[in-house]
């Protein structure tokens, strides 16, 4: 029987029920390449890799012990659209480094805590049903800005109210300055309604630390907010939508919206996608994808992937990007 797009469980939620003092541990291997048209650099292609370890300790039905090590080989994708949006969501500069480390504390069955080193993506403005697609910008652009995520998570410490449907709460703060020290903080604040087929989140975040906005005054924090919309329409389609804005002039961005849709077939998967950054001067930075994601084996993925880049900035050329992500879990 097919799976439905949108799963009942979310990421990073654990039953306060698991069975104690067990270890899992899992590896991943993602592998882009891509060609891209009308490119300005000598090459006009890229491949990279990006390598997960990850392990969990359920030291008894409350306590959780994880984390993650990451690794990032090859090309940085970045450079073949120049584009505000990327085209991949593993581009990085090479790196090897622990990810995530962190300890979770169960009080309930709804209620959780998490302190340690932390991908807020993970857990805040993220839509579980557009996680498929390889673009960067889902849900959280322009909050990157300041959200610690891929590639470099931050300390943190966060609470979160999880019954399985009503309202749900949950925040954090983490290190602001360079993402260790909690001179400077980032705090994000979220809401969400979920029913049996719909899930609205809602959310706030304000960065404390000396900024600097366009106009070279000098602030002493930025803030921005988000709301992100996904409704499971049967168990094949699903749709989702993005809406989020930053409020102080720091970057030339604005905000971002996105729409998009999921089909669930039998072993395998049709996502279609298109985003908008809006920029200063009323520029706007357009990005649509289209993949296609099939099951060769039960731990190997294929997901062919064909993205369009409109440039808000004058003079670039517009650009299609074809790219091949391999997804193999071990």
């Amino acid at each position: 029987m097919k799976a439905p797009v949108l799963l009942g469980t979310f990421v990073g939620l654990t039953s306060c029920c698991a069975s104690g003092n067990s270890f899992e541990h899992s590896f991943n291997l993602l592998s882009d390449h891509s060609v891209a048209s009308n490119t300005r650099q000598d090459d006009s292609s890229a491949h990279r890799l990006l390598f997960t370890a990850e392990w969990q300790w359920q030291a008894d039905d409350r306590w959780l012990v994880a984390g993650n090590l990451k690794a990032f080989r090859g090309d940085n994708g970045e450079g073949l659209t120049e584009n505000l949006q990327g085209i991949s969501n593993i581009d990085a500069e090479k790196f090897s480094k622990i990810y995530e480390a962190y300890v979770q504390y169960q009080f309930t069955a709804e209620t959780r805590a998490k302190c340690g080193q932390v991908d807020a993506n993970l857990e805040f403005a993220f839509v579980p049903v557009a996680g498929t697609f390889i673009s960067p910008p889902l849900g959280i652009t322009p909050t990157a800005i300041a959200l610690p995520t891929y590639y470099d998570p931050a300390l943190s410490c966060s609470v979160f109210y999880e019954p399985g449907q009503g309202f749900q709460w949950m925040g954090g703060v983490f290190a602001g300055r360079d993402h260790l020290d909690f001179a400077e903080q980032f705090y994000v604040v979220e809401g969400r309604y979920v029913t049996a087929n719909s899930r609205w989140s809602y959310g706030f975040w304000h960065h404390s630390g000396d900024w600097e906005l366009l106009d070279e005054t000098k602030i002493k924090a930025i803030s921005g907010w988000y709301l992100n919309y996904q409704l499971q329409l049967n168990q094949d389609w699903a749709l989702f939508a993005v809406w989020s804005s930053l409020n102080d002039e720091v970057d030339i961005t604005r905000q971002h919206h996105m729409l998009g849709a999921v089909r669930q077939f039998e072993q395998h998967q049709l996502g279609m996608m298109f985003s908008e950054v809006t920029q200063q001067h009323s520029a706007k930075d357009y990005l649509t994808e289209l993949y296609w994601q099939y099951q060769l084996l039960p731990d190997l993925l294929l997901q062919p992937v064909l993205q369009w880049v409109n440039h808000g900035e004058v003079g670039l050329e517009n650009q299609w990007v074809w790219s091949l992500r391999l997804n193999w879990s071990f």
